[in-house]
């Protein structure tokens, strides 16, 4: 019967994470952008990247560690201004990348042009302090001193699924043709965009130390 109780607990931590995961934020941007100017390929490997540091967080936060990490006020501290130092980084390269000419159907040139998507999206995750907050809500809803073993591995793999789909799904929606085309014809303003979106997020992790 615990494992039951125990079990109806994952459904509420699934739906927090799964409206975590789909609220707008630098990772589902960034894959949507990268997907609509440098193909599918290049947005799945970014979602690749995002979905490594999204388990990152989740390994941790259910083993405790993220929770004993939060407990010292200067890992937060430091967590948002690599964030925002990142983000703004982000702001500076999406800009700069107006200089250059768009082309929307272009391949991966190099495998090191795959692992710079890879470790962006890596980047994005490990240094947003949101990332960290969700999993730790989705850990305090779905488990308790009382969860079963399998609680915890279980929590983490179900949400990796939900992850997965909803990042590939961005990926996919975003490198379609019509997608790309609404791309080039508003490419200007969706560069600002996107540039000023890194830039606010940034200014509201500064913001909020203190």
């Amino acid at each position: 019967m615990a494992t039951i109780v125990e079990g109806s607990l994952l459904v509420p931590a699934l739906l927090v994470y799964s409206l975590g995961t789909l609220t707008p934020g630098p990772a589902n941007l960034s894959i949507a952008n990268v997907a609509m100017s440098q193909g599918r390929q290049a947005g799945f490997i970014l979602a690749a990247g995002v979905i490594t540091g999204s388990l990152c967080w989740g390994i941790m936060a259910a083993l405790g560690v993220s929770t004993l990490l939060l407990s010292e006020p200067r890992f937060l501290i430091v967590l948002k201004l690599l964030g925002a130092a990142y983000l703004f980084w982000l702001a500076y390269k999406t800009i700069k990348s107006l200089a250059r000419p768009l082309c929307s159907t272009a391949a991966l040139s190099s495998e090191r042009k795959a692992y710079r998507y890879y470790w962006q999206g890596v980047s994005l995750h490990l240094t947003n302090p949101k990332a960290i907050l969700t999993w730790l809500t989705v850990t305090s809803i779905g488990l308790s001193p009382h969860s079963p073993p399998i609680a915890a591995p279980l929590l983490v793999a179900l949400c990796a699924l939900i992850g997965i789909t909803i990042f590939s799904l961005y990926a996919f929606c975003f490198s379609t043709p019509a997608a790309q085309q609404i791309l080039v014809r508003n490419h200007r303003a969706m560069t600002i965009f996107c540039a000023g979106f890194y830039s606010l997020v940034a200014v509201g992790f500064l913001l909020s130390i203190g």
